[in-house]
């Protein structure tokens, strides 16, 4: 079997892993896999968006329902964002809100209360964030340790940022 193939159900696996059941836990994601730089671009290689000599990191950004139709020729699924659930309930990554147009969908009253109520008891701080709601950011880089005697340590990681959103299918 291809190795860049079974990376790819690796990515997957990953992804799915990051997919919460609550409704309480849907929101930004953070997924770190171990992965060479000829892995990375084995996969995204006609995806780059920036790349810095610099610091050697690699960055690609997938948006709209353009970024789903790249993201979904990449990993040869469509399903590959969205986990499903027992009673009708789905999570998914959200590179649109077209995901669930087609479908009668509900929110869960007792996650609007208790954002309600965290919203209002604390004032979030303004951050500037890497990346936004809607779009999915695929970043490698080259992680060094040094240890104490001067041995270094260094790998390379994808890191995929993205949100997530659950649905109730009606």
């Amino acid at each position: 079997m291809d190795l860049t193939k079974l990376f790819k159900n690796d990515l997957i696996y990953f992804i799915h892993h990051q997919l919460p059941s609550g409704f309480k836990n849907a929101g930004k994601k953070l997924v770190s896999i171990p992965c060479s730089e000829s892995q990375f671009h084995a996969i995204f290689a006609n995806h780059i968006h920036f790349y810095s000599k610099k610091s050697g990191v690699y960055k690609c950004w997938f948006r709209g329902k353009e970024g789903e139709e790249k993201l979904n020729q990449i990993f040869g699924s469509t399903d590959w964002g969205i986990k499903y659930y027992n009673q009708n309930q789905r999570t998914f990554i959200v590179l649109t809100d077209n995901n669930v147009s087609h479908q009668k969908t509900e929110t869960n009253p007792l996650a609007l209360a208790t954002a309600k109520k965290a919203n209002s008891i604390i004032k979030p701080k303004k951050s500037l964030n890497k990346y936004k709601y809607g779009e999915m950011l695929v970043e490698w880089k080259c992680r060094r340790d040094k240890d104490a005697m001067g041995n270094i340590c260094s790998a390379g990681f994808i890191y995929i940022h993205f949100y997530t959103k659950q649905a109730y299918i009606v």
